[in-house]
């Protein structure tokens, strides 16, 4: 049954792959910028968009493998276990290994250079940048009938702290390179040998030392096995292409309408910030539902549900704080970060974060579908999205530049989630979803309010000139206001886990 140990042990893994990201994602992107320049940066964010295409290869086949695999050893049917684990890998290497050798053709014979438009950066470099990024990215795909096997049999937050390892480890590498001078290639090369060769090779040999007894050779599906898997995972591979689409197209967007790097590199930078925001509120999405999702595989829905409703509420009061600090404090970090406050556009940060409110709700409720194998009501989120998304970052680019582009993603997601939200609704399963929906809804806005005031009431009182002030002013700002309104919102189960973690036995009996 689920354990709020396990769920709380889960969350803080996601913490600190939260952590490896800022790292990557604010960290070694400021060095690029600072290093490389906004232009030649913008070019590079290209490159890495077209071969992140690559990822949707998965096709979300991972989610039905793990819900499959977290079934089975629910149950304690290590033989099933063993076999949809081998299938797993099977399909993984039969996929992934012929799409590689074709796409090594095209990079080679130069077919995908009309697509990208770099001025700073010549078609040789660019080739080979191509082609490191795009076999990194497939070879990262073959980790996860490894770390599977892992989420599956109640280690999720061990393979997320190696995964969140991995990607230090790159950034780390990749930071050094760069701040001696090397250029884009080297950091595609790092990426290639670190994230993807490297990861790769320390997922399977750690599962086959670690786990063997639920482990076996790769195998094919049977005509049976395979129909089932396609039932689910018709849907499921929306939850991939969803996010890789959403990602990527409107770097391609700008690309094609020759966008300069300056510009795609500042609606980049904000980008950044609204995703650090968005994986603040979904590591509690993924790492406790997780844990949830085994109320649902027990056959005990409703209780799955209850706690889904407590968790969700927590996720939306911790977007709700983040939201506000960004809209307060993103300036003053646009310029620490990069050096230039002047590509912090308040018009983009509005349109980006503003959606964030509304479906941060959300999150939850579509966790607990999601690891309950009931795909079709994720699918159709994804499908949305999909329909939606590049429709909204074409039209939005033409009518207003970066600023109407992020309000056409940000209409596209209303769009996506608010014709999914009546359906939710009239799910016997989700009794009560629209009191829960509207709630949260409320929450979200009273929090984002009162941690938006507080933030600009202590920048008009500090006023910071230096970096150190200015970090003292948001960790000043996160003690007194966000953390109490966290605290008050997490389930009583997850406060409970917490204490037994963090306060001794003998202190705990005392009191």
């Amino acid at each position: 049954m689920a354990s709020w140990r396990r769920a709380t042990s889960n969350i803080a893994a996601q913490v600190v792959s939260l952590a490896a990201g800022v790292i990557d994602r604010i960290v070694l992107v400021g060095l690029l910028l600072r290093q490389w320049g906004a232009e030649t940066f913008g070019d590079y964010a290209v490159v890495q968009s077209w071969a992140a295409l690559l990822l949707m290869v998965e096709l979300g086949a991972q989610i039905y493998f793990q819900n499959e695999e977290q079934s089975a050893y629910v149950q304690g049917d290590k033989v099933r276990f063993r076999r949809i684990a081998a299938t797993h890998l099977g399909l993984s290497l039969a996929v992934v290994t012929p799409l590689a050798v074709l796409y090594t053709a095209l990079v080679a014979s130069g077919w995908a250079d009309g697509a990208l438009h770099l001025p700073n950066i010549d078609v040789a470099t660019a080739r080979w940048m191509l082609w490191l990024f795009g076999v990194g990215n497939l070879l990262s795909v073959l980790r996860a009938p490894a770390s599977v096997v892992f989420s599956a049999s109640g280690e999720f937050a061990y393979v997320t702290l190696v995964s969140a390892g991995a990607v230090v480890v790159n950034t780390l590498s990749a930071f050094v390179a760069v701040s001696l001078g090397a250029g884009p290639l080297t950091v595609a090369a790092l990426f290639f040998a670190l994230y993807g060769a490297g990861a790769l090779a320390f997922f399977h040999f750690d599962v086959r030392v670690r786990r063997r007894e639920w482990t076996a050779a790769p195998a094919l599906p049977t005509g049976p096995e395979f129909m089932a898997m396609f039932g689910h995972v018709k849907w499921f591979a929306l939850q991939m292409v969803a996010p890789t689409v959403w990602l990527q197209t409107p770097v391609l967007v700008f690309a094609a309408r020759g966008v300069a790097g300056a510009e795609i590199a500042a609606f980049l930078l904000m980008r950044t910030m609204v995703n650090q925001i968005r994986q603040s509120f979904q590591f509690a999405a993924v790492g406790a539902g997780l844990e949830i999702a085994t109320f649902s595989h027990a056959g005990e829905f409703g209780r799955a549900w209850e706690v889904t409703a407590q968790v969700g509420r927590m996720t939306t009061v911790i977007c709700g704080g983040f939201v506000g600090g960004i809209l307060a404090f993103g300036r003053t970090v646009t310029y620490y970060w990069t050096g230039d406050a002047g590509l912090y556009d308040p018009r983009v940060a509005i349109a980006m974060l503003a959606p964030l409110l509304i479906v941060a709700p959300l999150q939850q409720p579509m966790a607990l579908l999601q690891y309950s194998n009931r795909s079709r009501e994720v699918g159709l989120l994804r499908l949305g999205l999909v329909l939606f998304g590049p429709l909204g970052c074409v039209i939005g680019e033409r009518l207003g530049g970066a600023p109407g582009l992020a309000a056409g993603l940000g209409i596209a997601e209303v769009l996506a989630y608010g014709a999914l939200a009546p359906r939710l609704a009239r799910m016997p399963a989700l009794k009560g979803f629209l009191p829960y929906f509207a709630g949260a809804l409320a929450l979200g806005a009273a929090v984002t309010a009162v941690c938006l005031g507080a933030a600009l009431a202590l920048q008009a009182f500090v006023q910071p000139s230096t970096l150190p002030l200015f970090l003292a002013e948001v960790a000043l700002w996160g003690c007194l206001v966000v953390l109490p309104l966290v605290y008050s919102a997490l389930p009583a189960g997850l406060r409970r886990a917490a204490r037994a973690r963090f306060i001794p036995v003998g202190r705990g009996a005392s009191h």
